[in-house]
C-alpha cells in the first residue's frame, strides 16, 4: 500500500485519531473561557489558605461566565455553569445575593446549576454517574464551567497519595471530556502556604494553577501554572460589604480602595488626612491601604484638596 499524501486525513475522527503534521499545524489555538485565564474545557485549581477568598472567587467567576459579564476587565464567553457547593450552600446564598443586587441582575436569568452536598468524583463513582445522569436527562443546558468546590469534600482516599489524587483527576476528566467544559477545582494549600495539598498527580494533571492570598480586605490572584500560554499578570480585588446582603463583592483592587475611602466622608464635610485615617481606623482600613486609595482617588478627581482639607468633588466645602 503507497503511502498517503500528508496533506490529506490521515485516519478518520474519532477515538485514538492519528493526525499528520500539516493537520497538527491547522488545528485551531485554545479559545479562552475567562481570556487570558481560563482555556475553553480546561483543568484548573483555584488554591489559597483557609479564609483566603477562593470561594469568593470561585462564585464570583462563575456568575461572569453565566452571565457573560467581564471579570476583573477580561472578557467572558457565557455558558451555562454547575457548582458543585460540597461545603454546603447557606455561606454561599449570601454570596450570591450580594452578587447579584450589586450587579443589578435577576436571579431567574442566571444560568447556574448549584449542588449543596457533596460529591465523590472518581471514574468509578457513582455519585458522578448520577450527576451525568441528572445533567442528561433533567437539564436543557450543557455545561461550560463546571466548579468543584473544595476538593477535600469530594475526593475519596488520601490526597497524599499518586493513586488517590489519580483517580481524582481522572474523575473530572470524565465531567470535562463528556460536556467539553472546563472544570475549576477549589483547594487548600499546605501549611506552610506556598503550594496547593496533595500529591503532585493534581498539578501535573491540571492546564492552569491559581493562587489565592489575603491581606486585610484585598486579594491577590497569581498564575503559577499556564500550560500552553503565558502567565497572566496578578490580579487583585478587595472585598466590598453589599448593603443589606451581610456579605461582599470582589472589586478590582483600586476601584475597592476608592469606594472605602468616599465611604469615609459625610456630605458636604471636608476632613484632614488625619481625620480620615482615625474614620478609616475604625472600619478595618489599614493606614497602608489608606494612603494608596487617598492617592488613588484624589489622582481621579473623585476627591479635591482644599485648605489643607479633603472634600467630595462636585460638593460645597463647609471649611470656614
Amino acid at each position: 500500500m503507497g503511502a498517503r499524501p500528508s496533506a490529506f486525513t490521515l485516519t478518520a475522527p474519532g477515538p485514538l485519531r492519528l493526525y499528520s503534521t500539516e493537520e497538527l499545524l491547522r488545528l485551531p489555538p485554545p479559545t479562552w473561557l475567562v481570556g487570558g485565564i481560563l482555556p475553553e474545557g480546561s483543568l484548573s485549581v483555584l488554591y489559597g489558605p483557609p479564609e483566603s477568598g477562593k470561594s469568593f472567587l470561585a462564585i464570583d467567576l462563575a456568575l461572569s461566565v453565566a452571565t457573560g459579564l467581564p471579570w476583573h476587565g477580561h472578557p467572558v464567553e457565557q455558558g451555562f455553569v454547575v457548582y458543585v457547593a460540597a461545603e454546603g450552600g447557606s455561606g454561599i446564598s449570601k454570596r450570591v445575593r450580594a452578587w447579584l443586587e450589586a450587579k443589578q441582575v435577576a436571579a431567574r436569568g442566571v444560568p447556574v446549576a448549584w449542588l449543596v452536598e457533596s460529591l465523590t468524583v472518581n471514574k468509578e463513582s457513582d455519585d458522578v454517574g448520577r450527576l451525568m445522569q441528572r445533567l442528561d436527562d433533567e437539564l436543557e443546558h450543557t455545561p461550560r464551567l463546571i466548579v468543584v468546590d473544595t476538593l477535600a469534600r469530594c475526593l475519596e482516599g488520601d490526597e497524599n497519595t499518586q493513586l488517590d489524587m489519580g483517580r481524582f483527576v481522572a474523575g473530572v476528566d470524565m465531567l470535562r471530556h463528556e460536556y467539553k467544559a472546563a472544570v475549576m477545582i477549589v483547594h487548600h494549600t499546605r501549611l506552610d502556604g506556598d503550594r496547593e495539598r496533595g500529591n503532585t498527580a493534581l498539578r501535573g494533571g491540571t492546564d492552569t494553577m491559581l493562587s489565592a492570598t489575603k491581606d486585610e480586605n484585598s486579594i491577590l490572584v497569581e498564575c503559577t501554572k499556564q500550560k500552553d500560554w503565558e502567565h497572566f499578570p496578578p490580579l487583585s480585588v478587595t472585598l466590598t460589604p453589599v448593603r443589606d446582603t451581610e456579605s461582599c463583592i470582589l472589586v478590582s483592587d483600586t476601584v475597592g480602595r476608592e469606594a472605602q475611602l468616599l465611604a469615609l466622608f459625610i456630605g458636604e464635610t471636608a476632613y484632614s488626612a488625619s481625620e480620615l485615617l482615625a474614620r478609616a481606623g475604625v472600619t478595618g482600613m489599614s493606614r497602608k491601604t489608606f494612603f494608596r486609595a487617598l492617592g488613588d482617588t484624589k489622582q481621579s478627581g473623585r476627591i479635591l484638596k482644599e485648605n489643607g482639607k479633603y472634600r467630595l468633588a462636585g460638593v460645597t466645602s463647609d471649611t470656614p
